[in-house]
């Protein structure tokens, strides 16, 4: 055994291990998590469970084995029967995000449940984890040892924290770092000099009463669902519940296949341009909306909307920048010294009720200025610019009012078909590129804008139309594939 390990360690072949998903030449795998260690693979061309693949799935003990996937036509439609999803903006993000989850190497936003008791949250996560990321123990608890929240992050793909009251910074931090991939390095155990290295690119999911997610650089990562009670004539089951969802997964999750393998194809065809900041996440977005049917400008819509949404939730839960926004409501300009903005903000937190006892209120002049650069692009997306001047007599703060951001979408205008639907804004005439300016803070409604009565702010920018039973083209949700706006 001894030389049989020596010769694999000196002259076997090197093999990378992958938790879950993985890519090799061009071709996405998914680990079913069984004891045969069969794998999906996804092309461009289609999906197929293969016996024995080319590449080696690392496995935890809270790793479970994931269901058989089934073809079935607009499978991945029906896991809107069992997330307590009220606007149809939010139920088109939640089914490109659960199509994202499966792209390898990439950043995934962290999805955020919140809501009063009884909104079904903690069902939610459970949902997506057995859709993407099955475990033995679903939901987890936020640990409180940055050692141990490591440990759980590299060990679970999609690790689901539920019934959180908060976050402390560093377990903030820690998530912003699981997006976009991180690690620590630790003291092996019994040895003086050995290292443990942790590393991870995870799809970490959120829940509680509050949203979880407050600092500004998390919420630039996430993806903010707000759940309502459920009425007690609405209410089901535990048994009744999960025996329907384990009826409709296998067909739920074939469906996720057939939406990754239609954006496979048309990725490379999606050219974006003023991203936000999870630019790999929309442009893969984008071309599972376009494989969906939904339409890659609708998702974008509903991903803006939702990133204005989390703005504001910084703002709102920053003390500093809710007393600038509330002092320049009335200026269109403001100029001084850090100390001058500091007594002048605590006068308007005073009559704004604005708590000043708050840890991440500034105490003195030279903190602000640092409190001042956290939420800095949160007041430029809100429409106040902030800058630093600096002379010989001293630096100063500017404070502006500036026009709304917008981000612009180029898309190449040649004329495709996929599943059916035509790529949103082409013309069998046109040349070159199109351009369409979509608004962050104010998206205008659509030319074909019909009012949806499903209780969501946004009737109008997402329109649910009529459904025509005999139309074979229907869409999913209720919308026309030659009505889809753009």
């Amino acid at each position: 055994l001894g030389v049989l390990e020596g010769l694999a360690c000196f002259e076997g072949t090197e093999h990378r291990l992958s938790l879950r998903v993985a890519e090799k030449d061009g071709v996405f795998w998914y680990d079913l998590g069984d004891p045969k260690w069969r794998a999906v693979e996804v092309t461009p061309g289609g999906w197929q469970v293969v016996d024995r693949p080319p590449i080696l799935f690392r496995r935890y003990r809270n790793t479970a084995a994931q269901v058989e996937p089934r073809r079935e036509k607009d499978g991945i439609w029906r896991v809107l029967d069992f997330v307590n999803l009220r606007g149809t903006a939010e139920k088109y993000l939640l089914v490109v995000y659960l199509v994202a989850c499966l792209v390898p190497g990439i950043p995934h936003p962290v999805p955020v449940f919140h809501g009063e008791k009884g909104a079904a949250k903690s069902t939610a996560l459970r949902v997506l984890r057995r859709l993407v990321d099955p475990a033995a123990q679903e939901l987890l608890t936020m640990p409180h040892d940055r050692n141990e929240l490591a440990l759980t992050l590299s060990t679970n793909y999609l690790p689901a924290f539920d019934n959180l009251d908060g976050l402390q910074p560093w377990q903030s931090d820690m998530l912003c770092c699981a997006v976009t991939g991180g690690g620590i390095s630790k003291r092996e155990l019994f040895t003086d000099s050995d290292e443990v290295i942790l590393s991870f690119l995870r799809c970490p999911a959120l829940n509680g009463i509050n949203c979880a997610a407050t600092r500004p650089d998390l919420l630039d990562r996430s993806i903010i669902f707000e759940l309502e009670r459920i009425s007690p004539e609405s209410r089901k089951e535990e048994a009744e519940f999960w025996r329907g969802f384990e009826e409709a997964r296998p067909a739920i999750v074939g469906g996720m296949f057939d939406a990754l393998s239609g954006a496979m194809g048309i990725y490379p065809e999606v050219r974006l341009t003023g991203l936000p900041r999870m630019a790999d996440f929309c442009r893969w977005g984008y071309a599972a909306a376009e494989a969906l049917g939904i339409g890659g400008e609708i998702f974008l819509r509903a991903y803006l909307e939702n990133i204005g949404r989390a703005n504001e939730e910084a703002i709102t839960g920053n003390p500093v920048a809710a007393a600038v926004v509330a002092l320049m409501q009335g200026l269109p300009y403001w100029e001084g010294t850090a100390g001058a903005l500091l007594e002048t903000l605590e006068k308007v937190a005073e009559t704004e009720k604005i708590n000043t006892r708050a840890k991440s209120w500034p105490k003195a002049a030279n903190s602000l200025s640092r409190r001042l650069v956290q939420v800095k692009s949160n007041l430029l997306d809100a429409g106040i610019e902030i800058d630093s001047l600096h002379t010989r007599t001293g630096s100063k703060i500017i404070i502006r009012k500036v026009s709304e951001n917008i981000v612009t979408t180029v898309t190449p205008s040649q004329t495709k078909e996929w599943h059916g639907f035509r790529r949103d804004g082409m013309r069998d005439d046109t040349e070159g590129t199109i351009t369409e300016t979509v608004t962050v803070s104010s998206l205008e409604k659509p030319r074909n804008g019909a009012a949806c009565d499903d209780g969501d702010d946004s009737d109008g920018i997402f329109p649910v139309l009529p459904a025509d039973e005999k139309n074979k083209n229907a869409h999913p949700l209720g919308v026309d594939a030659d009505d889809i706006p753009f």
